[in-house]
């Protein structure tokens, strides 16, 4: 199994007006902690962010994983498993599959045993995390989408707030 990369066409300048890791025209070339994982699709991880009496810190996070569904359409198998991570980026005991609602300790086809995996450079992503809320001046509660590159760097593919219904 080799690097899988993957594409969007989003640009972070349109979004915040400066220049930071977003996904852009260029394809991505999957961490490969998260290659291990489930290497077919982009593994995306998820982190709520709030802000309260002008602090901003992390809610939760999670890590939404691909399947393989021959019955299902390619894109309705992304982010079919979560599993959810601790303040320090380690993954939980089990995830749940979201289309059915089971607890699982592995992934179905990679067989990859949840507990005892970190993300990698999870302190970094957390920060930026934190640090893009903050540049936001926003009082609410953000959700946060990240894909991490080969090297380790974080680059958003999406942001929602909490009026835009982010749960």
């Amino acid at each position: 199994m080799g690097a899988e990369k993957y594409h969007n066409e989003y640009l972070f300048e349109e979004v915040f007006g400066r220049s930071v890791p977003f996904q852009n025209d260029d394809m991505i070339e999957q961490h490969p902690f998260l290659n291990k994982i489930y290497p077919y699709s982009l593994n995306i991880i998820h982190l709520v962010t709030y802000c309260e009496n002008n602090t901003v810190a992390l809610l939760s996070g999670s890590l939404e994983i691909g399947t393989v569904d021959s019955n299902v359409d390619v894109e309705k198998q992304i982010g079919e498993v979560s599993c959810g991570l601790d303040q320090e980026g380690n993954l939980k005991p089990y995830a749940y599959h979201l289309k059915t609602l089971q607890k699982i300790d592995k992934h179905p086809q990679t067989r990859f045993v949840f507990e005892g995996g970190k993300i990698p450079n999870f302190d970094q992503l957390k920060a930026f995390a934190i640090n893009l809320h903050i540049e936001n001046k926003v009082d609410d509660v953000i959700s946060w989408k990240f894909a991490l590159d080969s090297k380790g760097q974080a680059i958003l593919i999406t942001w929602l707030r909490e009026k835009e219904n982010l749960l």
